[in-house]
């Protein structure tokens, strides 16, 4: 990322509150036919941002606990959730501010890429009761998106090549073998993955799913969708305002006239189970 450019979720819970979407009711159903869940089990949305995940267990009946870095991006989550059983507390994935064996499911959307992969692993399953179920997913737009092209095309004009490829969603890497991931995981026996690592693995069962659908935008979504995502506002630094408004005149000239169209999403979901 730019050097100078910290990192700071909190500037920006407004616009992930107004301008994040949702994933798919099939991602969902996938992780809870996986993890065998009883009714009112225990839920842990790491990284819980907003509550983009933490709705989907809510609305299924399992008691949740969402846990971030950001206080202001959940303060925004204690909201949208007012008088549900759900409660969020302040912590980091590599280090979780919960006894041993108090979940039975850990779910992370889209946020593993800014952990300590090894570290953030270990915390899930000292966390996890036996048997317990780890699900990571991130949701991208397909990689031939002509929209996300454009975003990528304008970087690397301003910047270079490389500030480009740094301001990229990860789909590149959970399209394929995310190693980190099989360093720590056993794959399922029938899932065709090799596991390189010699150590015991932490989890077992490990599998790898996708899922795809379409999402419908407008340019303003599209735009505010940019303006919510840390690397963007990292990479660009000072002239993030200038590249959204950059952005939205490039966007004018693909869409149809009154700023509506659709993206092929894809969602990359990663399962195991405590040993």
């Amino acid at each position: 990322m730019a050097p100078g450019i910290p990192s700071d979720f909190n500037s920006l819970a407004v616009d992930y509150a107004q301008f994040r979407t949702a994933y798919s009711a099939a991602l969902f159903d996938c992780i809870l036919e996986y993890a065998q869940l009883a009714q009112g089990a225990a839920v842990l949305d790491l990284a819980c941002g907003t509550g983009l995940g933490t709705r989907a267990y809510l609305d299924r009946g399992f008691k949740v606990t969402g846990v971030d870095i950001a206080p202001a991006m959940m303060e925004v989550a204690r909201r949208e959730f007012a008088g549900l059983p759900v409660k969020f507390v302040t912590g980091r994935a590599e280090a979780l501010p919960f006894a041993d064996a108090s979940f039975n499911l850990v779910s992370c959307a889209q946020s593993f890429h800014w952990f300590d992969a090894g570290r953030a692993l270990s915390e899930c399953a000292r966390v996890l009761r036996p048997g317990g179920a780890l699900a990571i997913f991130w949701k991208h737009a397909a990689r031939d998106d002509p929209y996300t092209l454009t975003v990528e095309a304008i970087i690397r004009e301003w910047i270079d090549d490389a500030a480009a490829v740094r301001s990229r969603d990860h789909a590149d890497e959970h399209a394929g073998y995310w190693a980190a991931f099989w360093e720590h995981v056993e794959p399922a026996t029938d899932s065709g993955i090799r596991r390189a690592a010699s150590a015991p693995a932490l989890f077992v069962d490990g599998e790898h799913r996708e899922f795809s659908f379409m999402l419908p935008r407008t340019v303003a979504s599209f735009v505010g969708y940019q303006r919510s995502r840390e690397k963007i506002r990292m990479v660009l630094a000072e002239r993030r305002m200038e590249f959204l408004a950059e952005l939205e005149k490039r966007l004018r000239t693909l869409v149809p006239p009154d700023g509506r169209f659709e993206q092929r999403q894809v969602e990359y979901l990663f399962l195991a189970r405590k040993r």
